[in-house]
């Protein structure tokens, strides 16, 4: 497609950190030669890295009922012209499947504003000349001044710190997005972790090569947990269907405005 040389050739010319996926893998500290040979003791992480002023989030909503508009996250990317996409926030397990939260497309609300759970905590958004990730009580934007928007939540890491009371027994697939604070970001998808070990491995300061996490936001994880990207073709499917999705694509305009990123 002619769309696909589009991105690829913005990819070249990108420069200071071109988008682009990347894989880390460490072992999970099981003695068990047996998940050692098997490769069950390998956690995993695996990412889209992007510039905010290269790129834009674009929130892809299935629509209520049973029927899903797009039926997975690689057909809503595609449709979207996305080169890359995780499954999104919370949702209801009602027929309609309502957003838990904020959900903003094109422009338009489709859900409003949550405050009162920790599956909330969080709010990012695209302005349309860059990105915010700003906790739900203290969104400094009004939701007329939000291009795309979705709510997520916990807080996996804050000003670069774990945040404290993190779940530590329970282990799933996660979804999360993230930023360093200065213009870098990823959305991204884990092997089983708890939310501590998800943010303990984000937090460190050495493991993710030159990206340095200072705010992640975790989202819709488990079952749900889906991640794709066109330019390596990496596709791993959810195992539900889900009612949004959080994808990238190239913005369309070059704003001369600083990028606007508040943590």
């Amino acid at each position: 497609m002619l769309w696909k040389a589009f991105v690829a050739l913005l990819f070249m010319l990108v420069g200071i950190c071109p988008a682009q996926y990347v894989q880390h893998t460490r072992s999970g500290g099981s003695t068990g030669s047996w998940a050692n040979l098997l490769g069950a003791d390998t956690q995993r992480l695996e990412l889209f890295v992007f510039r905010a002023n290269e790129m834009q989030l674009c929130v892809v909503d299935e629509g209520e009922g049973e029927k899903p508009r797009y039926g997975s996250l690689e057909a809503a990317m595609q449709v979207n012209r996305c080169v890359a996409g995780v499954n999104g926030g919370y949702f209801g397990s009602d027929k309609r499947r309502r957003p838990l939260g904020l959900l903003c497309c094109r422009g338009v609300v489709i859900s409003p504003l949550a405050t009162g759970s920790f599956t909330v905590a969080g709010v990012v958004y695209d302005t349309g000349n860059g990105i915010r990730m700003e906790r739900s009580k203290n969104i400094s934007t009004p939701l007329r001044g939000m291009q795309e928007a979705i709510q997520g939540g916990p807080f996996l890491v804050e000003r670069g710190q774990i945040v404290p009371g993190l779940e530590k027994t329970k282990k799933a697939a996660r979804t999360f997005i993230a930023t360093d604070g200065k213009g870098t970001w990823c959305i991204g998808i884990s092997s089983a972790l708890t939310l501590q070990e998800l943010a303990r491995w984000l937090a460190d300061s050495s493991a993710l090569g030159g990206f340095k996490v200072g705010s992640a936001l975790n989202l819709d994880g488990g079952s749900s947990s889906a991640f794709w990207e066109s330019v390596q073709g990496v596709n791993r499917p959810g195992f539900k269907s889900v009612r949004n999705y959080v994808g990238v694509r190239p913005r369309t305009s070059r704003e001369t405005t600083p990028e606007l990123e508040r943590h």
